[in-house]
């Protein structure tokens, strides 16, 4: 009984990289690609943020 209690416990906290995951439950797969998904927007938001503020300052000239 111990062992398989610790057998879990290590496997749900080896590691939380995408190739450790076990993708074939698909609790992990529907909160891990939201996760990654939302991460992506965020990420792609500020990319798109920071071009148009260097756009904004290189276009704008000497006027404030």
């Amino acid at each position: 009984m111990i062992e398989l209690l610790c057998v879990g416990l290590k496997r749900s906290l080896a590691s939380m990289l995408p190739w450790d995951i076990p993708w074939y439950d698909p609790s992990h797969t529907v909160f891990f690609l939201a996760l990654y998904g939302a991460l992506g927007v965020i990420g792609l938001g500020m990319i798109i943020a920071a071009l148009r503020t260097l756009t904004n300052l290189k276009g704008k000239g000497e006027h404030h």
